[in-house]
Formats: C-alpha cells, sequence, structure tokens
C-alpha cells in the first residue's frame, strides 16, 4: 500500500497576466513547501497567508531564477520513478491538474523543441532505451499504446479516424472498466510513439477562452501496455508481467466570468467542471475512506466513480492497483487566488489517498516463484538442522538422508512436519510443473480405468475411447431395453459374456451379472449361457419370461432379433452380431418359410409397440378388434350429442328471431306514433277523441302561419355544418389508417379531410356531384336552392405533385385495396418473382391519373351591359377554390349592331351560334337580382326584420343587403335589340392576364355560359415568362344568340364562367411552391373561443348531470354574474384578491392570489327583475379540473380533484337607486384539500392555474337546479408578496384598489322551459353523441409523427373560406354595375331622363318599398337655448291639456285608471353625478321602478343646461302581465362574449325611472352593449341584449326630447336614452348598435338632399325651353 504521490508546479505570467500587471503570490521553500499569499487580506496577519506541504514543489516562475525546476527535473523525480514501477510490474497514472491555463498540457506533453519535452515523451524515449539495454532471449518487451479523449462526457479515439463516435464505458467483472473499440496499436520504437502522439494532439479539442489561447476542451488519456515476457530455464516454463501506464491530460477547471465563455465554450466548460467535480468528490472520498481506517472506524463509504465517465476510467488509478502521482499546475497571479488556492486544497486531499498496488503477473507464474522460495527456506531450515534433501531426484522422490557430522538432538515431531511440508511443496510444484504431453498420458491412464468400470456396470464405450454412450458392439452378444416412450428406448446395454450370464436383483445371494428391479423379478430369474457363439437363455423356476410372444419354459436358444419380455415391465431385443452377419450370408430363394419369416422379423422395426402386440396376439387377445369397438362406441355417443346439441340450439335460434320481430315491431309502431303527433303539445292530447285524427294530413294553417313555416324553413336549409361533425369524427379511423399504411409502405401520399361546397368559384367534381342529391328548385315558397357542403378527402400526391379529391365511399374502397396491398407485400420477399404488387391488385390504389394542366382559378364577368346596349371592359379577379386572387383577368364585352369588326394582329377571331331554351331559364346559384319574396306570405303587422335574414354564419353566406339589384324593375320591355325571334350577336373579347404566379406555364382561358358546360370556348396557351408582364390573348369571340326569355334572363342575372388554366413548371409542394399558397388568415370571430365552455363539474351531492331538456324555450332572461375570491386581510375580514383585467387573456382576468391564507368564493347575480326567476337557496358550489392549461376534460372529475364547499346562507340585496335583483352567497374554500400541488405551492415564472367551479342554485318553480359554470384562472404568489396587475397600464390607472374593480364578470342566458314537456317521450328529442374515431389506435399509427384528422377546425376555417368567396361574388356584381353607371354617366348626372338611364337607376338604387319612420334631425351646433326655436309658445285649455297628458302616458306606457296619483310632482334633477343614482352596488337614493309615480310633468336635465322645459323621460318598457304558476326546467349557458369592439366611447345615459343624467363608457360587442362607470373601470356594470331590444332614433323623438344627438334603447324591462357628446357621432353609435337603421336614416337624408337638386336642375331645363321658343319667336 502507497500513497498517491502529489507535485505543484507553479508557471511564468503569461501575456493575460503581464498585461493586468499581476503580483506573484505564491512561494516555495525546501522543494516540498507551497504557499499562498491572500491579496484580499492585510499582509502580516494569520489568514493572509496559507501554506501546503506535498511530495514535490517545483518552482518554475522565473528561468532565471537558481531554484528553477526544468521539465527534466520534473521528469527525474516523477518520471523515472514511475517507469521503474511499470517494469517491477506495476499499474502507473500520471494525471496533471489546475486550473485553464496554468501549464498541465506543457508539463506533460512538452513542446517540441530540445529541453522542452514532457513527462509523457520522455518516459517513452526512456522506456525503449531500457527496453533496448535490457532485452534478451529469456526476457522479451512488447508495447502498446491508445490515445483517446473525454469532451463533453463523450469518449473520443484520437488514434481511430474510423471511430468517430462515442464510444461506450463497460466494465468488465475482471478487467474492470473498459473502452468498447478503443484502437489498441503496437509500437517498436519511440519514433513509432512519437508519431501517434502528435497525430493525435492534432486531433484534441481545443480552443481560446480569455485565460488561454489554445486552451484544453478536453481530457486526453495516453495508455501504455507494456508487457514483459520471461523464459524460466528451470522449469521451462514462461512468464509475463503486464503493466499499465496511464498518463493523464486533464482539460481545465476554470469559471465562466474568468474565462469568458459564451454558446459552446460555456457549454464545454460545464462539463469539465462537472468531470473534475466529480473528480474531487471522488478524491476526498477516498481520502476519507484512509483517514477511517486509520481510526479502525468499519463504516464503508460509497465512491461516486459512476458518476463521470473520467472517474469510471480512473477508478483503479485511484485507490486501486496502480501507483499514481499527480501534478498540481497553478498560476502565480493574484488575480487567479481563488482557482490557485482551491488546485492547492485539491491536491492536498489527494495526498491523503492510499493506493493497494500488485504486480500484474501470471498467478501460475507467481504461485511456482513463490513455491520455489518456500522450498529453498525449507531446504535450508533442514540443512541447518542437519538433514539433507538430494536435489538430483527432488522431483520423483524427494529422499532424505542424515548427515552424521550434523546430527543433533531436536524434536522428531518438528523435523518430520518440515519434511512433510517439504514433499508438500515439492508435490505442488510437480503439479505445476507438468508438461502437457504428460499431463495427455495420465488422462489416458484414467480413461481405460473408467472404461473397465462402466464395462462391469453393463454400459459400453464406444471404442475411439472418447465418447461414452450405448453403442452396438460388433462381435458380443448383447441385450438392448425397449420403452413405450422412444427416446427412452435403446438407452441401456447388456453384455452377454461367454459362459454364464445371470440376471436378477441385487437381493440374492450370489451376485447378479445383470441387476433388474421390479415386482415380478425373482432375486434369481434366468441364465444366459454363451457357448461357441450361440446363446441359450434358461429360465429358473416360476420366472415369467416371454419370447416373440412365447412365453418361456424350458431352456430355448436366442436367435438375434428376438423380443424377450423379463417380468411384465422390462422388454429387451437380444441381438448377436455374429448370427446375423451369418444369416445375411446365408440367404438364399430357397430357404424355409421359417427363415422367411424369421428375416422379416428381423426386417422390419422392431419396438415396444411391435412387442407388445406380438405378446397379445400370441395370448389370443385381438388388440385392434378392441380398439375398433371402443371407437364405434365413441362415435355412436358423439352423434347422439350433437344430434341433441342441434335441436336445442335451433329451439333457441326461433325464439330469439320470434322476440327480436316484435321488439321491432313494436318499435316501429312507437316511432311512427312519435311522428305523427311530435307536433302536439300535450294539452292537445287532454280530449279522447282527438287522440286518432291523424295531423299529418290536415293543416288548417293560416297565410301568416304559412308564411312563418316558409321562412323557418328557408332558414334551416342552410344549416348544415353541425352533422358535418358526424362524417369527420365516424371517418378518422378510415383516414388515419391509410396514412398509416402509406408511411409503411413509403408511399409518398398523405391524406386529410376537407369541405367542398358547390360554390360558384368552387363547383363540385363531376365524381362528387355525382353523389349530392340533385339541385332542388325552387320551392312554392321561393326559397332559393342551397349548395350542398360534403366531406371528402384531400389526397396530396407529392410524387407527382397532384391534388386529388376522393368521397368517403370512395377512400373506403380504396382502403380494401391498401389492405390487400400491403398483406400481399408482407406474404412476399423482395426477391419473390411474384413481387410486383400492383399486378396483383389491379393498380396501385394510393395515385390517381392528374390532368397535364392545372386550374389556376376562375373568374365571373355579368352581361347586363348588352341590354342597353353599351360596350365595357372589366378586369376581374381570378380566384381559386379556397377564396385566394393567383391573379387578374381584363374582358371586353361589347353588342354587335352592325358588321363592325376590330382586328387583332395576333389575334383570334371566332364565331359560334347558341340557342337558349325555355329550360335554360332557372339558374343553379344565386342570381344577381336574387328577391325576398316571403313578405308575400306574411301580414304586414307584426313582423321583426330579422325574418329577412335567411343566411347566417353558419351557413357560410351574407344577406347583400347592398346589392343593388334587389330591386330592379323586371317589367320594362327589352330594347329593339333583344326583340323576341330576333337574332343578337354579341362579342366576347379576352385580352389580358397579368399576376398568373411563375409557377404556372402555357397559360390558356376557356368561358362558357353556366348551363352550357359542353359548349365552352377555348384560347390559345401562351407561354407563361417570370417577368410578371402581361399575358396577352387577344381572343375575340363573337356568339350569335336567338333572342329568347330565357336568354333576356340570362343577361339580366347570370355571369359568363371564365377559367383560366396553366402547367405547373415548378413542383407545386415545393417549399417555394408552397409559400404563395399561403392565404389570409380568417378573422378573429371565425375561430373558436380562446378557451372552450365546460361542461358542469359533477356534484358528489347530484350525481350525474342531466341531460339538458329539448322541449320549447318559454322565456329567456339575460343574467350578470361577478366573481370574486376574497382572502383573509390582517384585520380579520375578508378582502377581494386583485384581478388584472385583459381580453387577451383566456378567461379574460387574472386572480392574483397568496399562498396559504384563507379564502372564499363570492358569486353576485345580476337581472332584472321579473316574477319567473327566484333564487331560492343556493345547493352546491363545486370547484374541480384543476389543470396548468386551458383547454379542460371531464375525465379530470375524479373524487380526489372534485371539492364541494362549505356553503353560508345566500342573501338578496336590496340596492338603493338600482331595482334590478342582486343575489349574493359565499362559500369557504380550502384549496389544500385538492391536494393539488399546483394549488399548494407557489406558481413558477410563466405559469398560469385554471379551476372549474360549479355553482347548484335553486329556483322557486323549477324542477331542477340552475347550474352556473365558469372557468377562473390564477396566479400563486408568496404569503407576503405584494400583489399588483403585471402591466403598467393597469398598474398606474390605480383601479385595482378599488375593491369593486377586483372582480371577474360573466354573461349568461337563463332558459326556461316546460318540465312537462321536457320530459315528456314523445317531444324530448333524443341527444345524439358522435362517434369520435380520431383516437382509435390503428396498426402504425406511432409512425404518422403526431399528425391527427382535422375535426371542428375545419368547418371554421370552410365557413371563412366560403365567405370569402361570397364577399367576392358579391363584389364582382357591385363593381360590374357601378362600372355600368360610370359607362352610361350616371354619376355625373343626377336627374335620369332617357329609359336606359332610368333603367340604370332602377338596377341600382335601393329598395324604397319598406317604410322608414325614423330619421334623425340635424343637430345644432350649439346646445338649445330657447325652448322658442323648436316649439312655439302658445296657450292651451283644459281640454288640450288633459288629451296632451293622456298621450304622454300611453307613449311612456303608464297609464292607470286611478288618477289620484297623477297630481303629484318631482323635482328637477341636477345632471352631474353627485346625487345621481348608480347602477352598481354602491348607489344611493332610493326609487324603485314598481313604487315609482305616475308624473304630469319631468323636467329633463340635459348635460349641457340645467333646465330644460317641456322634458322627456327615458322611454319605459311594455308592462310585464302576471304569469300563471308553472313548474320549470332552468339552463343557464355561458355566452363568449366577442372580442370584436364595434365601437367604445363616452355617452350621456339617462335610464328609465333613474334620477338623472350620467356619463358612462359604453363598449359595443354585438349582440351585447356593456356600460361602464368610467374608461378605467374593468368591471361590467350593465348589460344590454340587442337581439331582444328595439332602437329608435326619429324627429319626433329628438322634438319631443329637445335635447340634441339622442337615440333610445328600449329593451322588455327597462329603457336608456343615450346621447352623444358630438353631432357626428350619432350616425357611429348607430351603424355600431343597428347597422339597418343607421343605413335607412342615412339613405333617407341623402334622398332629401338629391331632391332639391333635381327641382333646380328641371327649373333650369324650363327655363332654357322658354328662352328658347322666344328666340324661335
Amino acid at each position: 500500500m502507497s500513497s498517491v504521490k502529489v507535485a505543484v508546479r507553479v508557471r511564468p505570467f503569461n501575456s493575460r497576466e503581464i498585461s493586468r500587471e499581476s503580483k506573484c503570490i505564491i512561494e516555495m521553500s525546501g522543494g516540498t513547501t507551497t504557499a499562498i499569499t491572500n491579496p484580499k487580506v492585510p499582509p502580516n496577519t494569520s489568514d493572509s497567508v496559507k501554506r501546503f506541504n506535498f511530495d514535490y514543489s517545483y518552482w518554475s516562475h522565473d528561468p532565471h531564477d537558481a531554484d528553477f525546476s526544468t521539465q527534466s527535473m520534473v521528469y527525474k523525480d516523477i518520471g523515472e520513478e514511475m517507469l521503474q514501477h511499470s517494469f517491477d510490474g506495476y499499474n502507473v497514472c500520471i494525471f496533471a491538474y489546475g486550473q485553464t491555463g496554468a501549464g498541465k498540457s506543457y508539463t506533460m506533453m512538452g513542446r517540441q523543441e530540445e529541453q522542452q519535452e514532457g513527462i509523457i515523451p520522455m518516459i517513452c524515449k526512456d522506456l525503449f532505451g531500457r527496453i533496448q539495454e535490457t532485452e534478451t532471449d529469456e526476457l522479451k518487451y512488447s508495447v502498446e499504446v491508445s490515445y483517446m479523449e473525454i469532451y463533453c462526457e463523450r469518449v473520443r479515439d484520437l488514434l481511430n479516424p474510423k471511430n468517430k463516435g462515442n464510444l461506450r464505458v463497460r466494465e468488465h467483472p475482471l478487467l474492470g472498466p473498459y473502452v468498447e473499440d478503443l484502437s489498441k496499436l503496437a509500437v517498436t520504437d519511440y519514433q513509432d510513439i512519437h508519431d501517434l502522439i502528435d497525430e493525435g494532439n492534432k486531433a484534441r479539442t481545443v480552443a481560446a477562452t480569455n485565460m488561454n489561447e489554445t486552451s484544453s476542451r478536453s481530457h486526453a488519456v495516453f495508455t501504455i501496455f507494456f508487457t514483459q515476457r520471461r523464459h524460466d530455464t528451470m522449469t521451462d516454463l514462461f512468464t509475463e508481467k503486464v503493466s499499465k501506464i496511464s498518463l493523464v491530460d486533464l482539460a481545465g477547471s476554470e469559471r465562466a466570468d474568468s474565462t469568458g465563455a459564451k454558446g459552446t465554450r460555456l457549454k464545454e466548460g460545464a462539463n469539465i467542471n462537472k468531470s473534475l467535480t466529480t473528480l474531487g468528490k471522488v478524491i476526498s472520498a477516498l481520502a476519507e475512506v484512509s483517514a477511517n481506517k486509520k481510526k479502525a472506524n468499519s463504516k464503508k463509504d460509497f465512491i461516486p466513480y459512476r458518476d463521470s465517465a473520467l472517474t469510471w476510467l480512473l477508478r483503479e488509478n485511484l485507490g486501486g492497483n496502480s501507483k499514481t502521482a499527480m501534478i498540481a499546475a497553478i498560476s502565480p497571479a493574484d488575480i487567479n487566488y481563488d482557482e490557485t488556492l482551491s488546485t492547492l486544497r485539491y491536491a492536498d486531499r489527494a495526498k491523503q489517498i492510499v493506493c493497494k498496488a500488485v504486480v500484474n503477473e501470471d498467478a501460475n507464474a507467481k504461485l511456482i516463484r513463490e513455491l520455489k522460495e518456500e522450498i529453498q527456506k525449507l531446504r535450508d531450515l533442514l540443512k541447518a538442522e542437519g538433514i539433507e534433501v538430494q536435489e538430483e531426484d527432488e522431483l520423483n522422490k524427494g529422499s532424505v538422508i542424515k548427515s552424521p557430522s550434523k546430527g543433533r538432538n531436536r524434536n522428531g515431531s518438528t523435523t518430520e512436519m518440515a519434511v512433510d511440508q517439504l514433499q508438500a511443496s515439492e508435490k505442488l510444484i510437480a503439479e505445476l510443473n507438468e508438461t502437457w504431453e504428460e499431463k495427455l498420458k495420465r488422462t489416458e491412464e484414467i480413461r481405460l480405468q473408467r472404461e473397465a468400470v462402466f464395462a462391469e456396470m453393463g454400459v459400453a464405450v464406444k471404442e475411439d475411447g472418447i465418447t461414452v454412450g450405448v453403442f452396438s458392439p460388433k462381435k458380443t452378444p448383447h441385450l438392448v431395453n425397449l420403452n413405450e416412450d422412444p427416446n427412452l428406448s435403446e438407452c441401456l446395454l447388456y453384455y452377454i459374456k461367454d459362459g454364464l450370464t445371470r440376471l436378477g436383483t441385487h437381493e440374492a445371494n450370489v451376485p447378479q451379472d445383470i441387476q433388474l428391479s421390479g415386482s415380478h423379478i425373482l432375486k434369481e430369474h434366468c441364465t444366459f449361457e454363451n457357448r461357441n457363439n450361440s446363446v441359450t437363455l434358461m429360465p429358473h423356476k416360476d420366472a415369467i419370461i416371454f419370447i416373440n410372444g412365447r412365453k418361456l419354459v424350458e431352456p430355448e436358444v436366442l436367435r438375434t432379433g428376438s423380443r424377450v419380455i423379463l417380468g411384465k415391465n422390462h422388454v429387451f431385443r437380444f441381438t448377436n452380431p455374429e448370427q446375423a452377419r451369418e444369416l445375411r450370408d446365408k440367404i438364399t430363394e430357397n430357404e424355409e418359410n421359417e427363415n422367411e419369416e424369421q428375416e422379416k422379423a428381423d426386417t422390419q422395426q422392431v419396438d415396444w409397440n411391435f412387442a407388445q402386440c406380438e405378446l397379445l396376439e400370441k395370448q389370443g387377445i385381438d388388440l385392434k378388434a378392441e380398439m375398433k369397438k371402443r371407437l364405434d362406441n365413441l362415435e355412436e355417443q358423439y352423434k347422439r350429442e350433437k344430434l341433441q346439441a342441434d335441436q336445442q340450439f335451433e329451439e333457441q335460434r326461433k325464439n330469439y328471431e320470434a322476440r327480436i320481430d316484435a321488439l321491432q315491431k313494436q318499435v316501429e309502431e312507437q316511432s311512427m306514433t312519435m311522428s305523427m303527433y311530435s307536433s302536439y303539445s300535450p294539452e292537445d292530447f287532454h280530449q279522447e277523441e282527438d287522440v286518432y285524427t291523424n295531423p299529418l294530413y290536415e293543416s288548417c294553417w293560416t297565410a301568416r302561419e304559412a308564411g312563418l313555416a316558409a321562412w323557418a324553413f328557408r332558414k334551416w336549409r342552410y344549416h348544415q355544418f353541425t352533422s358535418l361533425r358526424d362524417d369527420l369524427w365516424g371517418n378518422a379511423i378510415f383516414l388515419k389508417e391509410a396514412n398509416a399504411i402509406s408511411v409503411e409502405l413509403k408511399k409518398k401520399v398523405q391524406f386529410q379531410f376537407t369541405l367542398l361546397t358547390d360554390t360558384l368559384y368552387s363547383p363540385l367534381p363531376p365524381e362528387l356531384a355525382a353523389s349530392v342529391s340533385p339541385v332542388q328548385p325552387d320551392d312554392e315558397y321561393g326559397a332559393p336552392p342551397v349548395s350542398k357542403t360534403l366531406v371528402a378527402v384531400e389526397v396530396t400526391d407529392t410524387k407527382n405533385g397532384a391534388t386529388h379529391h376522393w368521397s368517403l365511399e370512395k377512400l373506403r374502397q380504396r382502403l380494401e385495396l391498401m389492405r390487400e396491398m400491403y398483406h400481399n407485400e408482407a406474404e412476399l420477399s423482395p426477391t419473390s418473382p411474384d413481387y410486383n404488387v400492383e399486378s396483383l391488385t389491379g393498380g396501385d390504389p394510393f395515385y390517381d391519373r392528374f390532368p397535364w394542366f392545372r386550374m389556376v382559378g376562375r373568374s365571373f364577368i355579368y352581361l347586363s351591359n348588352l341590354l342597353y346596349p353599351v360596350p365595357l371592359v372589366h378586369k376581374v379577379a381570378i380566384v381559386n377554390e379556397r377564396g385566394d386572387v393567383r391573379g387578374y383577368l381584363r374582358i371586353a364585352v361589347q353588342p354587335v349592331l352592325d358588321e363592325e369588326s376590330i382586328d387583332f394582329n395576333n389575334g383570334v377571331k371566332q364565331s359560334a351560334r347558341l340557342v337558349f331554351n325555355e329550360d335554360d331559364a332557372k339558374p343553379k346559384y344565386r342570381a344577381l337580382n336574387e328577391k325576398d319574396d316571403v313578405q308575400r306570405y306574411i301580414d304586414n303587422g307584426g313582423l321583426d326584420s330579422k325574418l329577412e335574414e335567411l343566411e347566417d354564419a353558419d351557413s357560410g353566406r351574407g344577406i347583400d343587403s347592398n346589392s343593388a339589384s334587389e330591386c330592379q324593375e323586371h317589367t320594362d320591355e327589352p330594347g329593339e335589340h333583344l326583340q323576341l325571334g330576333k337574332e343578337f350577336t354579341f362579342r366576347v373579347t379576352v385580352l389580358q392576364a397579368t399576376g398568373i404566379g411563375a409557377e404556372y406555364a402555357d397559360i390558356f382561358c376557356q368561358f362558357n355560359f353556366l348551363h352550357r358546360h359542353e359548349e365552352a370556348f377555348s384560347t390559345e396557351p401562351v407561354k407563361n415568362s417570370a417577368s410578371g408582364a402581361p399575358l396577352g390573348f387577344y381572343h375575340v369571340q363573337n356568339i350569335t344568340v336567338p333572342v329568347t326569355k330565357s336568354f333576356i334572363e340570362y343577361l339580366k342575372t347570370q355571369p359568363i364562367m371564365f377559367k383560366i388554366f396553366g402547367h405547373y413548371q415548378t413542383h407545386p409542394l415545393h417549399k417555394d411552391a408552397k409559400q404563395e399558397f399561403v392565404s389570409r388568415p380568417p378573422p378573429r370571430r371565425m375561430l373558436p373561443p380562446s378557451i372552450p365552455i365546460s361542461q358542469p363539474v359533477r356534484s358528489p351531492k347530484f350525481g350525474p348531470l342531466p341531460c339538458p331538456p329539448s322541449s320549447t324555450v318559454l322565456a329567456k332572461h339575460d343574467v350578470l354574474v361577478w366573481f370574486e375570491i376574497c382572502e383573509l386581510a390582517p384585520n380579520g375580514e375578508y378582502v377581494p384578491a386583485v384581478v388584472e383585467h385583459s381580453d387577451d387573456l383566456a378567461c379574460r382576468g387574472l386572480f392574483l392570489l397568496h399562498q396559504g391564507i384563507q379564502r372564499r368564493i363570492r358569486m353576485t347575480i345580476v337581472h332584472e327583475p321579473t316574477p319567473e326567476v327566484k333564487w331560492k337557496d343556493i345547493n352546491e358550489l363545486v370547484v374541480g379540473r384543476i389543470r396548468n392549461t386551458p383547454e379542460s376534460s371531464d375525465e379530470q372529475d375524479e373524487d380526489a380533484c372534485v371539492l364541494s364547499l362549505g356553503l353560508f346562507p345566500g342573501e338578496v340585496l336590496e340596492v338603493p337607486g338600482d331595482d334590478r335583483s342582486f343575489y349574493r352567497f359565499e362559500a369557504a374554500w380550502d384549496s389544500s384539500l385538492h391536494n393539488s400541488a399546483l394549488l399548494n405551492r407557489v406558481s413558477q415564472a410563466g405559469e398560469t392555474i385554471y379551476i372549474t367551479l360549479s355553482a347548484y342554485l335553486e329556483l322557486e318553480n323549477c324542477a331542477r337546479p340552475a347550474i352556473i359554470t365558469k372557468d377562473l384562472s390564477m396566479v400563486i404568489y408568496g404569503r407576503d408578496a405584494r400583489t399588483g396587475p403585471r402591466s403598467l397600464k393597469h398598474l398606474f390607472s390605480g383601479q385595482y384598489r378599488n375593491p369593486e374593480a377586483n372582480r371577474l364578470s360573466g354573461v349568461y342566458e337563463l332558459s326556461l322551459r316546460r318540465a312537462s314537456e321536457a320530459g315528456s317521450p314523445g317531444v324530448q328529442r333524443r341527444q345524439r353523441r358522435v362517434l369520435d374515431t380520431s383516437s382509435t389506435y390503428v396498426r402504425g399509427e406511432e409512425n404518422l409523427h403526431g399528425w391527427r384528422p382535422r375535426g371542428d377546425s375545419l368547418i371554421f376555417d370552410h365557413q371563412w373560406e366560403l365567405e370569402k368567396l361570397t364577399r367576392l361574388e358579391e363584389v364582382g356584381r357591385m363593381r360590374h354595375l357601378l362600372l355600368l353607371r360610370e359607362r352610361l354617366g350616371m354619376d355625373t348626372n343626377p336627374n335620369p331622363t332617357t329609359k336606359t338611364e332610368k333603367d340604370v337607376c332602377n338596377l341600382a338604387a335601393r329598395a324604397a318599398t319598406s317604410p322608414v319612420h325614423m330619421v334623425i334631425p340635424q343637430s345644432p351646433q350649439t346646445p338649445v337655448k330657447d325652448a322658442q326655436q323648436m316649439l312655439p309658445e302658445r296657450e292651451y285649455n283644459q281640454r288640450e291639456q288633459e288629451l296632451m297628458l293622456k298621450c304622454l302616458k300611453l307613449v311612456q306606457g303608464r297609464y292607470s285608471k286611478n288618477e289620484s296619483n297623477d297630481t303629484q310632482t318631482q323635482s328637477d334633477v341636477s345632471p352631474s353625478d353627485e346625487g345621481c343614482a348608480d347602477m352598481t352596488v354602491s348607489c344611493i337614493s332610493s326609487n324603485s321602478m314598481e313604487n315609482n309615480k305616475y308624473i304630469i310633468r319631468h323636467r329633463l336635465c340635459s348635460p349641457d343646461r340645467s333646465d330644460a322645459p317641456n322634458g322627456w323621460e327615458a322611454p319605459a318598457p311594455a308592462t310585464q302581465p302576471a304569469l300563471p304558476l308553472r313548474l320549470y326546467v332552468p339552463e343557464l349557458e355561458e355566452i363568449r362574449v366577442s372580442p370584436v369592439v364595434a365601437r367604445k366611447g363616452l355617452l350621456n345615459v339617462l335610464e328609465h325611472g333613474g334620477s338623472g343624467w350620467k356619463k358612462r363608457w359604453v363598449i359595443v360587442r354585438r349582440p351585447y352593449v356593456f356600460i361602464y362607470r368610467s374608461e378605467k373601470d374593468p368591471v361590467e356594470r350593465a348589460v344590454l341584449n340587442l337581439g331582444t331590444a328595439q332602437v329608435e332614433c326619429s324627429e319626433d323623438q329628438a322634438a319631443m326630447v329637445k335635447i340634441p344627438n339622442t337615440f333610445s334603447v328600449v329593451t322588455k324591462h327597462r329603457g336608456y336614452l343615450l346621447q352623444t357628446l358630438g353631432d357626428k357621432e350619432v350616425h357611429d353609435w348607430l351603424y355600431a348598435i343597428n347597422p339597418l337603421l343607421a343605413g335607412q336614416i342615412k339613405s333617407r337624408l341623402a334622398r332629401r338632399t338629391l331632391e332639391p337638386a333635381s327641382q333646380t336642375a328641371s327649373q333650369i331645363q324650363a327655363s332654357n325651353a322658354v328662352n328658347v321658343g322666344n328666340a324661335n319667336k
């Protein structure tokens, strides 16, 4: 055992340290002591200098110093000693440690200059020098080297360029850790090693840092395997000593700030420090182990060798079988004090390590050497006693003689023990020195002895003497056993020796030659007599013996092949080799039959079965007959049981079929009955006589009811996207399987869902259009045809660059072929001649044929200019099927009234003739002048304007409310050029195409009428250059058509379709080509909400959630809910936690909570007062679905996650000045009971926690509880952290300090349904659940790498595409009309005079049939100061005043028969906010709507003036009649407010029943209007539903109010009068709230301005005519 030798070497200053004027802090004395001075501590103190003692301290700082240590001095002290240890057979290790740039590599490797070599080159040079000096015939040497580096914990071979990858470090139980596949190269001289070191150093990983320009970034380990082979002449044996010399150059320990490491250097440094830290831990642990052993501590410490590849490989060198030396290289500069001190401490710990080095030699040679030494010691001991041993015969005899001259009186026992020990040692050394030939000879002798023993046991040995087993002898007669198990037959062989061979058991008095066991074997069973190669079997008395099936009584001569049965279990076959040989030689054709039979018996297979059958046959037992009889019985029993089972099965089948038929009839009868009576309400069935009347064949609808039904029918025909989810999710598994097979078969095809709608720009392909039901004509109610949307499969062929569309049926058909192709390929090998899978399946099912030309896009040109007739030149967009503009096309359309012609130099002129039939009048797509004929079926009274909206967002279409063609008068006769029966010729000229992408070549255009696809006109292809120049077609097509009514109708309504085709010259699926297909993303309103609306959390009290009712909704109410999370404050009160409000957040608000504080959840429900909704109590508040992602699932409703909170009694709040209903309740929330780490700990940076809460509330007259569900987001800070908004905008606003601002709002819609209908099985609609197959596993799904079939997002994207196509279509129509107006000069002449101009005006004007009652008056520039300017003052008599008062009451809805209270008056109200009613809890004067008295005159205060005579109060809603007592089923649904803000700003608000004007911040998010206190108020205080409100703005209202810029919004429960702050804002606010009303008002104002201008123009014309007449006179 020896400790690690440690040396310290200090280097000179480097350039960096010199430039920074560093000072030397290292001192060395005595060659072993090293002292370091702390520059940060004052000198001459106890902590200023630290001293360390090492084995060697080398001063290499100043070359001119007398004590300067050179490279050779270091080598003489350490290198020569270690080299000597290697020659002695020990493992040797030298490793250098230190910071970056401390001189480790210089000490180990050195430089190429003279006297500058390092330890590694000098050891190698000295090694081969000593080898040349000491090598002889008896002593041979061999040297092998390996060179590796450890870089970023990866081992790399520096000598083998093929091993570029990471080598694995393995561990062998005997060899220890080693590097797998590390090259080990043999060298013969120093030059070979020098070359290998040089090549390896070039491959090392070095880089420049701030501390060293060539810093080693890896650990280098250079290993020398040194083998000494010695020949011992005395024993003639070869012994070997193997020594491993490990020379390690460690990478420098460093700090990131000192080295300036960044990026890769920083990562390298981290890995370097990791391995060196592990090395330090290993050294410390080994030092502690050594110290504990000195203290006799038996505790076993753990050494972390495996934490780093470096320490794992150096395990034997650190505290193991090695002589180890460590050289610590340090820097003398004061700027590196910390690193230098760390290195010295590192080395001081390594000094305490104790290694256990042993000589690495052959164990046999070591034992011989030790035995020789022991024998020599024993001889010396005996010689001292006077006893000599003959040396010449010591290996054999070891004779001992006594010398008389040296005989002494000694204890005989001691001498005998010494001699005995000497003889034992000599025997051991004799065995060890025994040659291989002697061992073989002794083995042969033992084999012969073993064969003799086997022969006695009856087991034969093969003649070669090697293999032991049962073999047939060639001369000796023998018995071979036969067994029922073939594997056990012929395993025993018994010899019949010459003379007598006895057979019996081991219990016989006379030893038996063959011993058997068994109940029927006698002690002396029989005797075999072998005389002259003839064997006779002699049985003993009562012995059971059978020969060839016959029982043996007398002695009998055995013939070869005879079957001998001894007892009842032992069956043998007798074989006599000599007799068998003679029989084969003597067989002739004339032998006796007995010999022939014997020969047959010998030739056929003789086994145990043969012997048993022979025995049974000779004993008179027919085994075959017995077996046949038994089989017949079994067959009969099987037939009887099978017949009985078939009869029972047939009876059960008939019973089941009868039951199925009965159930099917019952279901059909019930479904027919339900369909017949589904239109009835429960009250309709009270009369028994009406039960059997069929309502389907009798209809007593009025005209208005029929119109409503027609409107509803037309509306719901456009709702088709909901049913598409069934096809998407139900066929997802087929799509996934097709993609998986495509990937496994390496087909370059990908499948994905797509939606196709038959529109102008995207008509369905012919194969898909055939699967859609034919287009239905307009029904009797005038409903236009509906464009069907279907689910298809988009096949992206990346191999050919094509895209196809398959139907779902075609996908299933192709999938069957794909499966067959997959199975065929799996069964056939690639080398099989039938490997052509396409020939087996009849073609590749993955690919379709693709056309040479691809569709670029479509354009449409309307022909209404031919009615007048005027020529027009159009520039229309080329739109593809997804609504993306791919270019532009210039087309000229003009009538040909004479023989004029236009010649084009490069153009083509063609002519054609078409005939329009009367059947062509019905258009397939939407017409230019599509009219709404619903009004002819509906009465004028009581219909809402919303009935006209036939299309909504679900259908992907919008109302063309601005279309100027809706009111075109079709009664006018066409022009003279369009007389029925005559021929009309017009010309279509295709001029140019611009903006078409460079990926298309050979562009051509094809156009046709919409209904005449077979008659198309095509241009010549034009080369498309990449320069972007216009493509000139200049194709002229004259078309002659006989004028019919259908042709005139087509000119008025339908366009011509232009298709642009091109050939791809760039791969369409290439990366560059893909970028051009990126389209504009859909608007935000078309996207799904940021967080899906969660389902209610399952209640532990109420169990499973009830199914939502589907009965008729009797009433709907808007409910505003405020959510607050209160925390316990130091003063003992619960204070609302801070809420950060932002529309960008998933929940539109973020609660900022503290950890470990008691909390309460407070909810406040606000709604308009109504007798239908009265909150009774809160039953349960459930919190669950704790997560850190916005999305949630119902699977999270586990018992451990869902927590039912402790409730406090709810209360109804009475808010002064606010007559709305307020209901508030609280619940104690202990978040630790969820046992969720997300709620128990402080949230991490950037983490947001989401919870879902559901409140189960009980309402009066309701059978079920109403459920309010809300998702809340929160962030949990430390207990003492200061919470505030994270954005500066909210922080500086200071609103978070207001407790009423720290709440989150939610808008809900409460639907009340009739309970009887909700539970009626005949009325309630069955709720379908969509079968989702997208998550079902298919084979090969793991190869899709996260691919998923598209689902609901595809529907949203398709809606956006349809909206784009609809807008493009409408823009195209409007552009055509405007171009026609401009061509006719209508925009410059406001008064049309000619018939053509009148027709154009009729074509482009708005519909003037609907009355407009509301026109906003012109707002005065200044406030009204004198009431006489608007209403002249005059005296009214008593009768007039009473009539006016009654009219005012009727308008306000406050008329009452009791006139006693009408005399009360109300004082004036101040317009300021002080003393005014508020809309929140912090209110105000008590003034309830129900207790408000009727007034005679109410003086209304405008915000601009304090007094206004003849004021006007905000409009009151219609009074609600008292409802009868009913039982409802409530349903609360959260409404996700639209993120699109139509308008926001300040308005003056006067609420019905309020005390005055208030300035409020109003935001319009259709269909809701939210009212806030101020602009900085984040909480909604009131909500108006525009869907149920009425907006009014008229001259009468403005005249009555006498306040400018006002309009009213009246809901079912209250009215609001709103005033804008400026004149120009009125139209903007009205447009945001009700665009239709704003458009009507603006149109009416525009008409009024045009009338005076037209009158002036007519007067000028009349005066001109008078003047002309006078002049003529």
